[in-house]
């Protein structure tokens, strides 16, 4: 039985959702941006390397009862009352997707005994990793990416003073490091441990891990460094 979780909770276990058919994933529409040129052949582009939201349809039907009224509240409540939430399906247990539900539900009788209705989320750009280990490097070595994205790691360096981060060719300078730094990719902030800010102790562009093998060194009084990949697909 096809089903999905969202907001921690099953469309089937919880609510007996019937999808009728597995949801058809789009890929998500890379920003290139283009520019005709008179007496030019093709045209200049622009690629931001960025990439737009997608949209997830999926199909159900929900078996009629005498508590369905009951139990069609209980569904609008939880796919809207959700916010954006991990969106999993069961034929991928592994990956999700950040989805919010941004169209009204609305039921149909469809057969005599079911109604039908259509789920559409609109989800981020790419499929993460459900499970998102911290990997720890007590001295200088790689990281490979296993998705086929660059992605936006959280950074934890434990170290004092100044030192010098750098993974792949992008290079960060930290200066006057008391015990630790985090430097969060994802939100594009840097803080300490107990959330107060830190941006003015680094400086360069927020790193990412690049599709493949990635060296990860340092300089400078360092203990080790965690990193949380945020591994992605398109």
């Amino acid at each position: 039985m096809l089903s999905f979780t969202f907001g921690g909770k099953n469309s089937y276990t919880d609510y007996e959702i019937v999808i009728s058919q597995r949801a058809s994933i789009p890929s998500p529409l890379r920003r290139v941006t283009t520019l005709e040129v008179p007496g030019r052949n093709s045209a200049l582009r622009f690629d931001e390397n960025t990439y737009e939201d997608i949209t997830i349809t999926v199909e159900c039907s929900l078996k009629d009862n005498t508590s369905l009224a009951d139990k069609v509240d209980l569904i609008k409540g939880w796919l809207i009352g959700a916010g954006e939430s991990d969106l999993v399906f069961d034929f991928q247990p592994n990956k999700k997707y950040i989805a919010q539900v941004v169209n009204a539900i609305n039921f149909v009788q469809a057969y005599k005994i079911f109604s039908k209705f259509i789920i559409i989320f609109n989800c981020r750009p790419f499929k993460f990793a459900v499970s998102n280990s911290a990997i720890t490097l007590n001295t200088s070595g790689s990281i490979t990416n296993i998705g086929t994205v660059y992605s936006e790691p959280i950074i934890k360096v434990y170290g004092t003073g100044d030192a010098t981060l750098a993974i792949g060719s992008q290079v960060n300078k930290l200066t006057g490091i008391s015990s630790s730094i985090i430097i969060d990719s994802t939100i594009q902030d840097c803080y300490a441990v107990d959330g107060s800010n830190m941006n003015n102790k680094m400086s360069g562009d927020f790193p990412v891990i690049n599709i493949g093998a990635n060296a990860v060194s340092w300089i400078g009084n360092v203990v080790k460094v965690e990193i949380i990949p945020n591994w992605r697909w398109l």
